[in-house]
């Protein structure tokens, strides 16, 4: 939690004090309970429990399909033909014609950086033949050599998109991608030269965009999970893949739009595997703390002792005393306490 939060949270948890302990005292001083005066402030009492409190920040959210990513091309040639806009290309099939041959689209996190040919060694052979072997071009063995074997398996490819089987591949025959595109835009044109960036894409899979503090830099983190509440109510799971990059140039991610106040950073998150969403608004739970079986109390349950302390009012009976109390966690409305004579089950007064 930033300082300014801290600081925060302990003005209204101080509020919250001052008013409660206002409120026991003077219900204290009037006799508490149902036979209090009529206008004295009311005391109630609960049980001290053993449970487990959580502290989250909730933002608000959307599922789509994010913000589309430039297309780069290296291929040599003039550009013939682009996949349309809203089509999805997968793998093998081309994303653009250079001098009318198909440029194709290969899964993979590593770029293509060099010629592959008999003899090569290194993952990026172990990634095309993981392509080639999902095309159902086979008769090598799956490592990190690229044999006679490849290259043969790479002529039956070529030969079938239409290429010269060479049996080698270039950094300018294909185009890497993590998985399947839907061609947002096409911002190359034709006749042009066929390298640059010439399309914008997302990912096939629906995302969710939200905004988050940009003061709690742990919920931006790749990896931060999340609970993402969908537009039919149902809770899914959800993983932080990255922040997005700011849209304007010159601009950065925690830059606040005119009057919005603090300023945020754009998130994106995927969704649980297993999860069906519809495109719509959603709510974004992250938890930014968590203390398990602990004793915790109401906040108004809390006084306020000395400078900067707190305290509780025990009650036994018709007898009661106030003992001071070291708070941890604050959340829900609710607050982790220890000290002397602080045990599961002994009850305290709360204002009402």
């Amino acid at each position: 939690m930033s300082g300014r939060s801290r600081r925060v949270l302990f003005g209204v948890v101080a509020a919250a004090v001052v008013a409660a302990a206002a409120a026991m005292s003077a219900g204290v001083l009037a006799g508490g309970g149902k036979d209090s005066p009529v206008g004295a402030p009311a005391v109630d009492t609960v049980k001290v429990t053993r449970s487990t409190i959580t502290a989250a920040t909730v933002v608000e959210g959307e599922i789509g399909y994010g913000q589309p990513s430039a297309i780069t091309s290296k291929a040599a040639g003039t550009l013939t033909w682009l996949a349309a806009a809203g089509s999805t290309v997968r793998r093998g099939q081309p994303l653009l014609r250079a001098d009318n041959n198909p440029i194709v689209l290969l899964y993979g996190e590593l770029p293509f950086y060099r010629v592959l040919a008999d003899g090569v060694e290194g993952p990026d052979v172990a990634q095309l033949e993981e392509n080639l072997i999902a095309l159902k071009y086979t008769g090598f063995e799956a490592d990190t050599s690229y044999s006679a074997s490849t290259a043969a398996a790479v002529k039956r490819w070529q030969k079938d998109l239409g290429l010269p089987d060479t049996g080698t591949v270039a950094p300018t025959d294909v185009i890497v991608a993590p998985g399947p595109l839907r061609i947002a835009t096409q911002t190359a044109r034709l006749g042009a030269p066929a390298a640059g960036d010439i399309l914008t894409a997302n990912p096939t899979t629906l995302i969710v965009t939200a905004k988050v503090p940009a003061t709690e830099p742990d919920l931006a983190k790749k990896g931060a999970k999340a609970t993402v509440t969908l537009p039919d109510g149902a809770p899914v799971t959800a993983t932080v893949l990255g922040v997005v990059p700011p849209a304007s140039p010159g601009g950065t991610p925690a830059d606040p739009a005119p009057d919005q106040g603090e300023p945020t950073v754009t998130v994106q998150l995927a969704l649980k595997a297993t999860a069906k969403p519809q495109p719509g608004p959603v709510t974004v739970r992250f938890v930014t703390a968590e203390r398990a079986d602990v004793l915790v109390v109401p906040i108004q349950a809390l006084l306020a002792v000395g400078e900067r302390g707190y305290g509780v009012e025990l009650r036994d009976g018709a007898t009661s005393r106030v003992v001071p109390v070291q708070t941890g966690l604050f959340a829900s409305g609710k607050v982790e306490i220890s000290g002397d004579g602080i045990v599961e089950g002994v009850t305290v007064g709360v204002a009402q």
